[in-house]
């Protein structure tokens, strides 16, 4: 996977699942994913994006979407 095709799919991955789990209070988050330029950009919201989801949908769905973004940050 190229580097311009792991940045979309860490952004498709955030927008996705900002909305569906976190809900307006992730609108925040949602601005700063839309102002990413860069994959390292889009890897610096990992940590608030795990707390956002953890605070909203509790510690076992936050556990399960770092792993899959996680997966998507690793390639």
């Amino acid at each position: 996977m190229s580097t311009t095709q792991q940045q979309l799919a860490v952004y498709d991955f955030y927008t996705k699942t900002i909305k569906s789990t976190i809900g307006l209070r992730g609108f925040t988050l949602q601005l700063k994913v839309e102002k990413a330029a860069t994959l390292d950009e889009l890897r610096q919201l990992r940590d608030p994006y795990v707390e956002a989801v953890q605070k909203a949908k509790g510690r076992d769905k936050a556990a399960l979407l770092a792993e899959q973004l996680d997966q998507l940050l690793d390639n």
